[in-house]
């Protein structure tokens, strides 16, 4: 009996150690986490689309691979703010940028956070840090189109701007060179609109002739807008004095600043006035011939490839593909490219363009098989546009519009399911304690660890015109478990109950209001923040007005939101605090100063003052930030990220990090009293009143800067491109936290709350090289490795990862891990191996179906108490869901 009781201490020990020792975590079965992804927003600028995709909390660039082009981009990233947040997630691919097939995050324990684009065909791209700290900002152009050299307009971020001269865009009207073009960054946006700028009436083209005229695409909550911008202007003055001359045709103009980039953009895909537009081909009649081999071949893939872009309603891209066919000698193929690209410019409400290729087409050849339909498609391009509601709407720019107000409403949404399972069988053998040892047969566990369905769903309404804009998002999660309910025994009563494990949570319910003209913004309900002192989720108001050009005061109220799954609103505590943000959106430095207050009823929980500052200029990106808690005299959490790109391409980036952990509040007392009775209490401690009658104010918030260690790191990570398929990344990280004295200080002796042992420094080495095109097109390949060295342990780790997309559609992702720990204060050692193979398939726009299977074999040795012990594990784990965004 007695022999029995400690092979079963044993056990439980070995386990305990098992699961602290584990040096590669388990990639599968992944249980409901907070989201780190927020949103993405897209705009385009005749060949340049800029993504910018938001976070929930603050990151860090440290490298991107492809350098500029490929089927797929993956991108590694620093999370600053990282709650512990593991697992996989997408954000819905904008409709604004119709190459993006996915856009997925993976915060994987052994290799760190990574964001991946997949597209649905080779693009050109370039990636920079965002000046927002929680903004990383993707540009795109097509493959063999001048490439983007910096962001559009209405996305202010820090990239370096190049001095490169955009030649024309070759699907855009012929335009005499020549035409001097206006110095400035200033244009009038002359109208807004959801549906694509048609034709300018040439009365009003006469207004604004000697200026560039150019449009630009713009989403942002699923709402995309069409804006018609004429420029360029050399002051805000100067546009002003224009636009009040325009208002009698272009009522709502208003002046706006845009990027160096944009105007490249707009002046390459400028629109040609009455005076300048031209046929997009040329009329020097030609004789059809037979093409050579290799060109008739060149020219049926551009068909092929133009025929599927108009399948998936992608006009741009159709059109720079029927625009290079038509370079071809004239030969059988022609009608039909001349016929289609004037089709494409009619759906593109280009109606100029498209009567010239119309046109074109019947002088080529009045007699061919399509004269007939481009005869009806000429006559009907002076059709007017109806409404919904089959009444003609017009404004009074001539331009279409959506409804008579200009105003938009749109639903959006995403919805998927995942099951996860995880079983496994562990075996524990302990060395014979004598010679007849009866009980030396392993103890064998089955077990099902993680067996559950996650819903997720998340939806957002907006509504309003391209100015002014209502927003009201619901996101939340549902997982319901299939193992067996937990037995719970109340220790004061006695009165037993059952958890079932299902969890609920509620990420996000708000609404959202802004309006340019007032320059007014605010948001209510439950979301996230991470800047000005709000360090995450909360319920409460947020609003900001921008007082100049340069100034914007922001204030905030509400009560903090502890975890996702606390789906009601405390009345435990509350914040208010108050914030100035300074300097313009594209200035080289930015800054915020805050104050914070937080409070519950009875104490003051923090207090903090500080500051945010932004740098962003040529190859270098930082961001710092300060918050000092004057109650505590403390400093509650010091950041410093810094990026820097070199000449050779490499990429260099530093994160310094000093914080109390937890962040130092006053709630830190009951994180260390939770659970136990105090003197005359007659319920164990779960909130701060509990204290009130035991302690002292003063005692209480001793107690709280006691149980707050201070943990601090240094990570440098350096990058660089070897060749342009492959690239080495190499980081080193230095770890060091502090211990707590419990409270021992307080109250002398006592262990009321026990001490913390400071873990002392760890020191963390990793590399990886990043391979794309070594044996398929567009495949990329990681292999990585890590060495920890902390007080406690080694521990190294082998990672090979590859994903292949064997189609537009099919995406192959096999990995195979391995790590070893060799633990020191145990005298143990620990393996394991982890292979496994995800299926990603996109049977249609917007849906995902994935599957995942994996293995995991470990094998844990170890001597406690002088008893020498073995323990093997082999699982199986799955994962099988679908996501729809709509």
């Amino acid at each position: 009996m007695q022999i029995n009781r400690v092979r079963c201490v044993s056990y439980l020990l070995a386990t305990s150690v098992i699961s602290s020792a584990i040096t590669v975590q388990p990639i599968f079965a992944q249980t409901v986490s907070d989201r780190v992804l927020s949103d993405v927003t897209t705009q385009t600028v005749g060949d340049c689309s800029t993504l910018a995709i938001r976070f929930q909390g603050r990151i860090q660039l440290l490298s991107s691979f492809p350098e500029t082009h490929g089927r797929q981009l993956s991108i590694r990233l620093r999370l600053l703010d990282d709650g512990g947040v593991t697992g996989r997630e997408s954000l819905r691919a904008p409709t604004g940028a119709s190459a993006v097939r996915s856009i997925e995050f993976d915060n994987d324990p052994a290799s760190g956070p990574t964001l991946s684009l997949l597209f649905r065909r080779d693009m050109q791209f370039r990636v920079a840090a965002g000046l927002d700290p929680d903004v990383l900002l993707v540009t795109l152009s097509e493959l063999g189109a001048s490439a983007c050299t910096g962001l559009s307009g209405d996305l202010a971020a820090a990239v370096p701007q190049g001095n490169q001269e955009l030649p024309l865009d070759p699907g855009a009207a012929s335009v005499e060179t020549a035409k001097a073009v206006p110095a400035g960054l200033y244009v009038i946006n002359l109208a807004s609109q959801p549906t694509s700028i048609g034709d300018v009436p040439t009365d009003k083209l006469t207004k604004i002739s000697d200026r560039i005229l150019y449009t630009t695409e713009y989403e942002r909550d699923g709402q995309k807008w069409f804006r018609l911008r004429a420029g360029f202007f050399e002051s805000k003055a100067k546009a002003e004095e224009a636009r009040k001359a325009l208002l009698a045709d272009f009522p709502d103009a208003w002046i706006v600043k845009v990027s160096a980039t944009e105007r490249e953009q707009g002046v390459a895909t400028r629109l040609a006035s009455s005076a300048e537009q031209q046929p997009a081909v040329s009329t020097t009649p030609a004789t059809a011939r037979e093409l050579a081999e290799d060109e008739k071949a060149k020219l049926d893939t551009l068909v092929a490839d133009s025929e599927a872009a108009i399948k998936l309603d992608d006009y741009d891209r159709a059109i720079q593909l029927l625009t290079k066919g038509m370079t071809y000698p004239e030969n059988a193929q022609t009608p039909r490219l001349l016929e289609l690209l004037g089709l494409m410019r009619e759906r593109k409400a280009q109606k100029a363009q498209a009567r010239a290729e119309y046109e074109e087409y019947l002088r080529r050849y009045p007699d061919g098989e399509g004269a007939d339909r481009v005869k009806q498609r000429l006559a009907g391009l002076d059709t007017p546009v109806e409404g919904a509601s089959g009444q003609t709407l017009r404004d009074p720019t001539g331009l279409r519009q959506a409804s008579s107000a200009g105003w938009k409403w749109d639903a959006r949404g995403s919805f998927s399911q995942f099951y996860f399972r995880d079983q496994s069988q562990t075996k524990f053998v302990t060395a014979p304690l004598t010679p007849n040892d009866p009980n030396r047969d392993p103890v064998i566990d089955d077990a099902v660890n993680v067996n559950q369905l996650l819903t997720t769903a998340d939806m957002t309404l907006t509504g309003g015109n391209d100015r002014t804009t209502y927003l009201i998002r619901a996101a939340g999660s549902y997982t319901k478990s299939f193992r067996a309910k937990t037995k719970l025994v109340d220790p004061v009563t006695g009165a037993i109950s059952f958890r079932s494990g299902d969890v609920k949570t509620l990420s996000a319910l708000y609404f959202d209001a802004s309006d340019k003209d007032t320059k007014l913004s605010a948001r209510i309900g439950r979301q996230t923040r991470n800047s000005a002192g709000v360090l995450g989720r909360f319920d409460g108001g947020l609003i900001g007005v921008q007082a100049s050009k340069k100034v914007r005061f922001n204030l905030v109220g509400g009560t903090p939101v502890l975890r996702a799954r606390d789906i009601f609103v405390r009345s435990d505590r509350y914040f208010y605090g108050a914030s100035v943000d300074i300097g313009g959106k594209r200035d080289t430095i930015q800054s915020t100063i805050y104050w914070y207050d937080e409070r519950s009823p009875d104490y003051i929980n923090r207090q903090a003052l500080g500051t945010e500052l932004r740098v962003a200029k040529d190859a270098l990106n930082m961001y710092l930030m300060v918050d000092y808690d004057i109650h505590y005299n403390r400093v509650n959490l010091g950041l410093l990220s810094l990026n820097y790109s070199l000449k050779d391409q490499s990429n260099i980036s530093i994160t310094a990090d000093y914080r109390q952990s937890p962040l130092l509040n006053t709630w830190n007392v009951v994180n260390g009293l939770y659970g136990q009775t105090l003197p005359g209490q007659l319920s164990p401690v779960d909130e701060l009143s509990d204290l009130r009658g035991v302690f002292t104010d003063g005692q209480v918030y001793q107690l709280a800067a006691d149980n707050t260690i201070v943990a601090k790191s240094l990570t440098v990570s350096y990058s660089r491109p070897i060749t342009s398929k492959l690239q080495a990344n190499l980081d080193f990280t230095m770890n060091h936290t502090g211990g707590a004295p419990g409270s021992t200080r307080v109250f002398p002796g006592s262990t009321l709350i026990a001490p913390t042992i400071s873990t002392g420094t760890e020191y963390y080495y990793g590399f990886q090289l990043v391979g794309s095109g070594m044996i398929f097109s567009n495949d990329i390949y990681i292999i990585g490795g890590r060495y920890a060295d902390t007080p406690r342990s080694r521990s190294y780790t082998a990672d090979v990862n590859a994903r292949i997309p064997v189609t537009s559609k099919f995406k192959l992702n096999p990995r195979a891990r391995y790590g070893f720990r060799d633990d020191r204060l145990t005298n143990g050692s620990y393996r394991q191996i982890q292979p496994s193979v995800r299926i990603n398939y996109y049977p249609f726009k917007n849906s995902e179906v994935e599957f995942e299977f994996g293995a995991n074999f470990n094998k844990q040795k170890s001597n406690m108490g002088g008893i020498p012990s073995t323990t093997t594990e082999q699982g199986i784990l799955v994962n099988l869901g679908y996501r729809l965004d709509f």
